[in-house]
């Protein structure tokens, strides 16, 4: 309970000071350019906190076994799809 709301408030700082910073960027195609990669890895980022948070804050139910799976399929497989994507395809070389 403690651990996954205090590094989520860590990482929602810093994600603050990095659209401050890219705010402060002085050419609109920089702008785009960060916030494009800076969405990217929100968007990861928000796959998983939102899937660990439902998973362990959520009430206890009968038959939840179909959910988990739901949820460990985006936590494990969504997320690793993800990478690629940001850290490769977005590159220049690679495209």
């Amino acid at each position: 309970i403690i651990i996954i709301p205090g590094t989520l408030m860590v990482i929602a700082v810093s994600y603050g000071c990095i659209v401050i910073t890219i705010l402060h960027i002085p050419s609109s195609t920089g702008r785009k350019k960060a916030f494009s990669t800076y969405s990217a890895h929100l968007m990861v980022v928000m796959i998983l906190y939102s899937t660990s948070l439902y998973r362990y804050i959520r009430p206890a139910q009968r038959g939840g076994q179909d959910s988990d799976k739901v949820l460990s399929f985006f936590f494990s497989v969504v997320t690793q799809m993800r990478n690629p994507y940001i850290y490769s395809l977005r590159n220049n070389q690679v495209k």
